[in-house]
């Protein structure tokens, strides 16, 4: 995180009051509980209406959203009535596919319906049931074993395990007609074609596609769907089917394809709040206001609380303590939104909010996870990181450069600020960390620079001073990547975060909403105290935003860090692997 400091009044003094009462009255030490994983958990098995003799048995199964897109193994076992021995058992295996992502992802479990298909003698057989031996037919019994273990980061330890067993007896009747077999997560490299079953449900059931895909083509032909990838396209490509028949609510089925390269890439990620997605907790769900003092990281030891791949909620715990899939699965932070859109499955995001550089070098806290990621040898190695102490000071404190406030941004602004860089020693930190990378791993390291967001609380800094300060640091980046290694060190620029005010020269002011004609960078997609502030400063020419979607940067830290929505932006400007 951008550590919290000192407040001070400026040339917004009403905003700052405001605040700062804010806090006094509002913000007090809050605990929430943590939301353990969803277990498994085996539905009711349904056994299909014959097709030219033949039926599937449907196995719904409820998964922790933890496995979506991971490796499902499930076992089914059809046994004789009563204690009678078993008849027939399958071992089956799929990559879960519960649809798209949200932003973030919220929901804690989902469903996978798994499909075994009968021939025509264990279908006749089930119809009329079967014998025990002793007595006449009865139903069949159906024993479902569902055990998954998640080992997320290859370390041979056990991040997440759950199973569940059930035994049945097989329903006489057939299936609903919506119940329906679920299309695995489908994998294909670019330019390929694939071939895959279309659902089998309770009843006959015809397929169209309602959402054709958007990188590349689809069509159904002879009970299967055929899909082609656009060349040079890498990611995640989507389509809906939906049945051809009547009825208010004809069922519809999701199929999600990770059009990649090669499978089993190893990502890794380090870095500050940005990188760990600070603002929200690892069920996806965002920190709120009034929790933001019991959240925010200590002055020198930092337990990663209330960060999207953390479990902890509050800054009283002894160390970090991960998430099971480092937040993979909730798909807030930029690095688990460009892992997930590229089908990444052995992935861990050690990022720790409101660290610095030297934390991550020799002698730094976190030196032995740095040591850990080079272990675990990385194909890619994803970063944010310079701006602590620097920026904190500049939004929440003055200590380090006061000077900053009273310089014109033509003037001495650009002179203070390098002096503060050089005061905590940036360029030989960051190099350091850089060198430490390059020389231990063979890792591609992109390195995310930061966005731009004008917090509420940190008026007495205007807009554009803010917008500059981020930009030498992302320049300071940029120059030290060049220095180490132009070639293994990736610098990314996030998109512009739009203000709606006036800041050039930092970036130019070419778009308008108002009725006066006055130009600003864009509609603002800061967050929502942000734009309220900025509106009541700038009432004739402040352009309000998003156009479409939420603001990009969150609330709950009065306008600091980027939102699931800023961090998808942030994501799609990082190369596909």
């Amino acid at each position: 995180m951008l550590k919290l400091g000192r407040l001070r009044r400026g040339t917004s003094v009403a905003s700052g009051l405001a605040f700062v009462s804010a806090v006094a009255l509002l913000v007090v030490p809050t605990t929430t509980a943590v939301a353990q994983p969803a277990r498994v958990e085996v539905g009711k098995v349904r056994m299909s209406a014959p097709v030219g003799g033949r039926s599937v048995l449907l196995a719904p199964v409820h998964y922790p959203i933890q496995l979506l897109g991971k490796p499902l193994e499930m076992r089914l076992l059809v046994r004789r009535p009563g204690r009678g021995g078993p008849l027939r058992g399958w071992r089956l295996q799929a990559r879960a596919n519960g649809g798209d992502l949200r932003l973030p992802e919220r929901r804690r479990r989902f469903t996978f319906v798994h499909r075994i298909g009968l021939g025509p003698n264990l279908t006749r057989q089930l119809q009329l049931g079967l014998g025990d031996g002793r007595r006449g037919r009865g139903r069949a019994v159906i024993q479902v074993d569902a055990t998954e273990a998640l080992d997320i980061d290859r370390d041979g330890e056990v991040d997440l395990e759950a199973s569940d067993r059930a035994l049945q007896a097989l329903p006489r009747r057939h299936a609903g007609r919506r119940l329906c077999s679920s299309v695995p997560q489908l994998r294909i490299r670019p330019g390929r074609r694939l071939r895959a079953r279309l659902p089998s449900c309770g009843s006959a059931a015809r397929w169209r596609i309602a959402r054709r895909p958007q990188h590349g083509s689809a069509r159904i032909r002879k009970g299967r769907l055929i899909y082609r990838s656009a060349k040079g396209f890498r990611g995640t490509d989507s389509i809906k089917l939906r049945q051809r028949r009547g009825g208010a609510r004809p069922r519809s089925a999701p199929v999600q394809i990770k059009v990649v390269r090669h499978n089993g890439a190893v990502v890794r990620a380090l870095g500050d709040s940005v990188t760990a997605g600070f603002g929200y907790y690892d069920d996806g769900t965002q920190m709120q206001f009034t929790s933001l003092l019991s959240c925010k990281p200590g002055e020198k030891t930092y337990d990663d609380a209330c960060s999207s791949n953390s479990t902890n909620r509050d800054n009283e715990e002894a160390g970090v303590n991960y998430a099971p899939d480092y937040g993979l699965s909730n798909n807030v932070s930029w690095a688990a939104q460009w892992s997930n859109e590229h089908g990444v499955s052995n992935y861990a995001n050690f990022a720790v909010s409101g660290s610095e550089p030297s934390d991550w070098t020799p002698g730094g806290q976190f030196y032995a996870t740095t040591k850990r990621i080079e272990a675990e040898e990385p194909d890619y190695i994803l970063i944010t990181m310079g701006a602590n102490p620097l920026l904190s000071e500049m939004l929440f404190g003055v200590d380090k450069m006061g000077c900053a406030i009273w310089s014109d941004v033509f003037g001495r602004y650009r002179e203070c600020i390098e002096e503060a860089f050089d005061a905590v020693q940036l360029r030989a930190n960051l190099s350091k960390l850089y060198r430490e990378l390059v020389d231990h791993t063979e890792a591609t390291v992109y390195l995310m620079q930061y966005h731009l967001s004008v917090p509420a609380a940190a008026l007495a800094y205007s807009a554009t001073h803010i917008a500059m300060m981020g930009a030498m640091l992302n320049e300071r980046i940029a120059a030290v990547a060049a220095e180490v290694d132009a070639t293994r060190l990736r610098v990314v620029a996030p998109p512009h975060f739009d203000v709606g005010i006036d800041i050039s020269p930092v970036y130019p002011a070419e778009y308008s909403c108002s009725e006066f004609g006055f130009e600003v960078d864009g509609p603002s997609v800061q967050s929502t105290p942000s734009q309220d502030e900025l509106e009541l400063a700038h009432p004739l020419s402040f352009c309000s935003g998003p156009v479409s979607g939420p603001p990009w940067v969150i609330s709950g830290d009065t306008g600091i860090h980027p939102s699931a929505a800023g961090y998808a932006q942030m994501a799609s400007r990082v190369p596909a692997p």
